[in-house]
């Protein structure tokens, strides 16, 4: 009986319980509840709004920038790279039009792009038979243009030098001239999948005295170890065109100063950027004719790091100057 009466009390509790938690969620505390999510919904909601007008104003502002990047850079660039020829060389990753839109503004600052060629995925292939197919391409190199190569050249290291050979000369007279040697390494790397040489000229090309390479995003698919790999590798390709020419710029979109981007590994390595210059924001008006005066600065012997990532030295190289 004393059981009994116990269950029976408990069970009344139970529902008084539930009966006062009903009256008070209908009454005072629904009320103050439901004014608390109602002042968060609509404080979420302002926020919301500021930050969309914020956002619009930010695009609306870049536009005109960028409008007034395209507006001035003719007269920015003009005549800055007269006389010479420049070799753009087209990275894994790198957006075509943002390298056409570079082309454009190289011409517009008097140069000739001298070589355009595109480096395919099998130059940092890992595989067992793109390694020795890189191998063979750098043996027959070297036995047809015999070279002094550092005792720890790799491969890719003799590849690069072998590249650079062919694309750029110190020699402003040679720059005009077909060199049988050029068209050797190229046919050579072409065969074995490693470029793509621009044009309907196919491997005759004509060599520059400056050179341009031209990154994209990094592939954020790949491991530490193989994008450590692939930014080494463009590192010797950049270091060894600098080397052969009077100057090599290295330049991507913003995306390429993060890690495993072309930008950031050129940017980490003391020994390439005391000659290499660096450009990060080619997906903009402002970086092509960054790129423009970073190329000129070179002929001059100056180097730098240019654009709006927290790596640069600059926003831009030093302007040029303007007659009176």
């Amino acid at each position: 009986m004393i059981d009994f009466r116990y269950h029976v009390v408990s069970l009344v509790s139970v529902f008084l319980a539930l009966a006062v938690g009903i009256v008070l969620g209908a009454g005072p505390l629904n009320e103050g509840i439901s004014t608390g999510i109602t002042d968060q919904v609509r404080q979420l909601t302002t926020e919301k709004n500021q930050l969309r007008t914020e956002r619009d104003q930010a695009l609306t502002t870049v536009d005109q920038q960028d409008a007034w990047a395209e507006a001035v850079a003719p007269a920015l660039v003009a005549r800055q790279l007269g006389g010479r020829g420049v070799a753009v060389v087209e990275l894994p990753g790198a957006d075509s039009s943002q390298v056409d839109a570079t082309v454009s503004a190289l011409e517009a600052a008097g140069a000739q792009v001298s070589a355009q060629v595109t480096v395919q995925e099998r130059w940092i292939d890992t595989s067992a038979a793109a390694t020795a197919e890189r191998q063979e391409a750098a043996s027959s190199l070297a036995a047809q243009l015999p070279t002094t190569p550092a005792a720890d050249a790799t491969p890719e290291d003799l590849l690069a030098a072998e590249l650079a050979r062919a694309l750029v000369t110190t020699e402003l007279a040679q720059s005009t001239e077909l060199d049988q040697g050029a068209q050797t390494v190229l046919t050579t790397l072409s065969d074995a999948g490693l470029v793509e040489v621009q044009g309907d000229g196919g491997p005759a090309v004509a060599r520059g005295t400056l050179a341009l390479v031209v990154g994209g995003a990094p592939d954020t698919d790949t491991t530490d170890a193989q994008q450590e790999a692939t930014t080494t590798t463009w590192n010797a390709v950049a270091a060894a065109l600098d080397a052969a020419s009077a100057g090599a710029v290295v330049a991507g979109p913003a995306e390429s100063t993060a890690d495993g981007g072309v930008v950031a590994a050129l940017r980490a390595d003391d020994d390439v950027t005391r000659d290499v210059s660096s450009v990060d924001d080619l997906d903009s008006p402002i970086g092509r004719v960054n790129v423009v005066l970073a190329l000129r600065q070179q002929l001059s012997g100056g180097v730098g790091q240019y654009g709006t990532a927290d790596s640069a030295t600059a926003v831009s190289p030093p302007l040029p100057a303007v007659a009176p």
